[in-house]
């Protein structure tokens, strides 16, 4: 019996040494990167500083990562890190663009950070971009969702990738959807994701038609982006 007693002590020493030990900080460099995605696509990325929250950002159709790359640099110099990346056939990535694998691209983008020590991640993206991070919306490592813009689907470009009810209806974690008043049919499609998610969240609609990330070119600017970095920065 006293030898049994002295093995769980032991043990439960053992345990509190291993519990008290701290977590590595996340380790990666600023610049250019790459990635590789399930299906073994390599994708073009760039790091944005060095904070222990990092966050995804996802690109529109008409553009590529350099649209997130200004608001990129302001969640560094607000002790962030970001990573904007292309998706297949954007940019310097390789493949050739497919609307069925946005959510592939998202994921090894969130997968890419993970391996790299990040533990709370937000994903925020602009039209397609944000279909694909509510596609993904239950990887490991997520603590933050923010969609923009986006439509429920991509079928007007021949895809069949859809953001459903079960995406987004049990997530504990807070969400920010946001758009347009005059960005239409997206405004109501948007509003029904809102509408399927749990708490947390909180929904924004801006006045005018700017789409996705052209809000940063208009009169909301400043608005739009502090939002955004006041919910990155609120994530726990």
């Amino acid at each position: 019996m006293k030898r049994l007693m002295i093995l769980i002590l032991m043990l439960a020493m053992l345990t509190s040494c291993q519990t008290a030990q701290p977590t590595p900080p996340p380790s990666l460099s600023e610049g250019e990167v790459t990635f590789t995605t399930e299906d073994g696509i390599q994708l073009s990325g760039t790091v944005f500083g060095q904070g222990t929250t990092a966050v995804v950002l996802a690109h529109m159709l008409s553009a590529d990562q350099t649209s997130w790359q200004p608001f990129a640099q302001v969640l560094a110099e607000r002790g962030l890190t970001a990573l904007t990346f292309d998706f297949r056939g954007y940019g310097k990535s390789g493949g050739d663009v497919d609307y069925t694998a946005l959510d592939k691209d998202a994921r090894g983008a969130i997968a890419f950070l993970c391996d790299h020590g990040f533990q709370r991640i937000v994903c925020i993206g602009a039209s397609m971009g944000g279909l694909a991070c509510g596609k993904v919306s239950h990887e490991p490592g997520l603590a933050g969702l923010v969609i923009i813009s986006s439509p429920l689907s991509m079928k007007f470009v021949g895809s069949s990738l859809k953001v459903t009810r079960s995406d987004l209806a049990d997530l504990t974690y807070p969400k920010l959807f946001v758009i347009s008043r005059e960005d239409r049919p997206l405004s109501g499609e948007l509003r029904s994701m809102y509408g399927w998610s749990s708490d947390p969240k909180e929904i924004k609609v801006f006045s005018g038609l700017a789409h996705g990330t052209d809000l940063f070119d208009t009169e909301h600017a400043v608005e739009f982006r502090e939002l955004l970095v006041d919910f990155v920065a609120n994530v726990r």
